[in-house]
């Protein structure tokens, strides 16, 4: 019985931390428990980021960047910019796309961030090595037919 109460109170204290500041149940069920994302709705912003985290997973390099520039922000197109994606992030991503993907497809999602502005949402992609979870910007891309594509992206 008083091993119930102690356990009761335990989760009443870890669901008023987690609800604090929060603005939806969905953002505090997702901060306690993440959301694991295996199947995203086509061109919704979760299928974004699995779009390019598998680009990064692929084993053919060439084939992956290609398959990754399809779902950057046409403000991210540009040739500077592609070769700063190409010669920064995208190396890292390619290095790193194991440490977020499970079995190769699935990733979790522990946190997001409506962006003022613009309509865009910077989601928290849990990584199985590190507490800290890494962000990843998706916006709605006027120039793209409104579709969610990924303006920054620290994977």
């Amino acid at each position: 019985m008083r091993l119930t109460a102690i356990l009761a109170c335990c989760l009443s204290f870890l669901a008023m931390t987690a609800l604090a500041g929060c603005d939806t149940i969905d953002k505090a069920r997702m901060r306690l428990f993440g959301v694991r994302v295996c199947a995203p709705e086509d061109e919704s912003a979760e299928w974004v980021i699995a779009q390019a985290l598998r680009a990064a997973n692929d084993p053919d390099e060439e084939r992956g960047w290609l398959a990754f520039q399809k779902v950057l922000h046409s403000s991210e197109r540009t040739p500077a910019a592609l070769r700063a994606w190409r010669e920064g992030s995208w190396s890292r991503m390619r290095r790193q796309a194991n440490l977020y993907l499970d079995d190769g497809k699935c990733f979790n999602l522990v946190d997001f961030r409506e962006m003022q502005g613009e309509v865009g949402y910077d989601y928290f992609v849990a990584n199985r090595q590190r507490e800290l979870p890494t962000p990843c910007s998706v916006y709605l891309d006027a120039n793209n037919n409104n579709l969610w594509r990924i303006k920054r992206c620290s994977l």
